[in-house]
């Protein structure tokens, strides 16, 4: 999306949406958070729930006043890899606090494996709609927003059931 193009097809029920998968990703890094020591960990994961909530602030912004400022839009390119950076280091520093090999079987079994393999389904496919998708485009954001919606969910339910 540029800079000077404000979407005008966005609307309300949209930008709401769009707080449906921040939602889980926040509540899904507290569940892995409350067994790391790591705080490292957990200010990457504020880094990256930030920076969905101002996407999700640019998105009413842009709906209720027809105006596109560009700071929160084009935060997140910059703080969610920050973000999750920060989690990746944190998770590798704090690797001793968590049992490894247990951690993976607990993963691949079922019920929990079908929960993140849509997981990773869902994030495989938003990387794919960041390079071939038009954002600026209703359409679009509805696809991107109901598939990561649906991967975020499958990630908080897959952590449950670990």
């Amino acid at each position: 999306m540029m800079r000077d193009i404000v979407p005008d097809d966005f609307s309300l029920p949209l930008a709401v949406t769009d707080f449906i998968p921040v939602f889980f990703f926040g509540a899904g890094m507290l569940l892995i958070g409350k067994h790391l020591s790591s705080m490292l960990f957990s200010i990457g994961a504020c880094v990256c729930l930030l920076s969905g909530l101002l996407k999700v602030l640019w998105k009413i912004i842009v709906v209720l006043k027809k105006k596109n400022i560009w700071p929160l839009f084009i935060q997140m390119r910059i703080l969610m890899p920050l973000g999750f950076l920060m989690m990746l280091i944190g998770l590798i520093i704090s690797r001793n606090s968590i049992s490894l090999s247990s951690f993976c079987h607990s993963v691949f079994q079922l019920p929990s494996g079908i929960f993140f393999a849509i997981t990773i389904l869902g994030m495989i496919l938003m990387s794919v709609f960041a390079v071939k998708l038009d954002s600026s485009d209703s359409r679009n954001n509805w696809l991107e927003e109901i598939t990561n919606s649906i991967a975020q969910i499958a990630l908080f339910i897959g952590l449950l059931l670990l």
